[in-house]
């Protein structure tokens, strides 16, 4: 089975072949995510609620609006035709100990022998849906035969197309690495290796692969896991204005912002419980972190935050997808040619000279707009990023 979307083809040093996949919801799926939508209710007006400053959360306003919008307005079938209009993959892909997975991936494939690989790797509560911006940005701009780079979006482990993590033993980003690794070597790309890109949990996923794995030559972030940078702080760190206002809004996240890492972290399996439940959970639960977490200049769509939740919930993947929250938190150090774009609204955006002392940093830019979802929210600047950096990287 092959594919003849443009961006297709599998390069030829690929040790096994994908299998083109496009997404379809049954209409019987749909028709009880739908029905369960509508009878789904939302929670009486509060104090809190009512704060329009989303101090407390999310509003009754704007879920009552959203949920109008997602039961009137939103069009499924046209989110599966954007997905399919980029090739898509799955693979299987066996771990060490002989366990199989199948991996899900959104790619653009170049012609060019000399291609250089690169994985972008996404974050909760995001999705492969990150990259698609990105992705139809590129499509738009090259054709296959001049285009230099090979592009592959994975859905991670757990997450939305791809196989869940075991059910007999713990999960980590480091198996998530592992596996991500072999996926790329599945491809091809282990001969003259490849980069990775990541924001949130992708960003420690590609700090785990740089680290550990001699075929990946570096990493490009737009957020740093802030564990052990902070500690590494002296008197003689130079920081921006800019900076200095990044680091009140670190300190504002983990002072309020944080309660929902706290439950995923110590009671997963219930919060999966209540995820499961019901749409408009999801809708609140997800919804604020897309609301609360992005530049209020550059805040995705309504549509663009609802095509996420429902893959989400028609994909199941909710209780899947929180696991790296209860792993240890700790920074490996990259000794490899790493990037950094920061974005003023991030949750923990770390100053540049501490990002230089958790890894080999040859590029950093910093934006005046942009938060967490630095893909959805701005991803041609993202890519120009990430473009500039590869030319040192990729030759360093």
């Amino acid at each position: 089975m092959t594919s003849t979307k443009p961006f297709s083809i599998v390069p030829a040093g690929a040790s096994q072949k994908p299998t083109p996949f496009e997404l379809h919801i049954s209409d019987q799926k749909l028709h009880d995510f739908r029905t369960l939508l509508k009878l789904s209710p939302i929670a009486k007006e509060t104090y809190e609620n009512l704060r329009e400053n989303g101090e407390f959360g999310v509003t009754h306003k704007w879920m009552v609006d959203a949920k109008r919008h997602w039961q009137d307005n939103f069009d499924w079938r046209k989110e599966e035709e954007c997905i399919n209009a980029l090739p898509n993959f799955k693979t299987h892909i066996k771990d060490d100990d002989g366990e199989g997975y199948d991996i899900h991936f959104a790619a653009l494939f170049s012609s060019k022998p000399d291609a250089i690989p690169i994985a972008f790797l996404h974050g909760w509560p995001g999705s492969f849906l990150e990259f698609l911006p990105l992705m139809e940005h590129l499509k738009k701009k090259h054709k296959s035969d001049d285009f230099p780079y090979h592009i592959i979006a994975p859905s991670l482990p757990g997450y939305a197309l791809s196989s869940d993590p075991p059910h007999d033993k713990n999960w980590t980003t480091i198996e998530t690495g592992r596996l991500i690794h072999k996926l790329m070597l599945s491809l091809g790309f282990g001969k003259n290796g490849y980069l990775v890109q990541g924001g949130d949990i992708g960003s420690m996923v590609s700090r785990v692969m740089a680290a550990t794995y001699d075929e990946c030559k570096g990493m490009h972030l737009n957020f740093m896991l802030n564990v052990g940078i902070k500690d590494k702080a002296s008197d003689d760190d130079k920081i921006t204005e800019q900076e200095k206002n990044g680091l009140k809004r670190m300190d504002e996240f983990f002072a309020k912002g944080r309660a929902y890492a706290n439950e995923h972290g110590t009671k997963p399996a219930t919060i999966g419980f209540v995820m499961a439940s019901s749409p408009i959970a999801q809708l609140a639960w997800i919804g604020e972190k897309f609301l609360a977490w992005s530049d209020p200049r550059t805040t995705p769509s309504l549509d663009t935050i609802l095509a996420d939740i429902t893959l989400y919930w028609l994909t199941e993947c909710f209780p899947t997808t929180i696991y790296t929250y209860r792993q240890e938190k700790k920074m490996d150090i990259v000794n490899k040619p790493s990037g950094y774009s920061y974005f003023p609204y991030e949750l923990a955006p770390i100053p540049q000279a501490w990002a230089a002392k958790s890894c080999d940093l040859v590029f950093f830019k910093s934006h005046d707009k942009g938060g967490h979802f630095a893909a959805l929210e701005r991803p041609e600047i993202l890519w120009g990023d990430v473009e500039e950096w590869v030319k040192i990287a990729w030759k360093a």
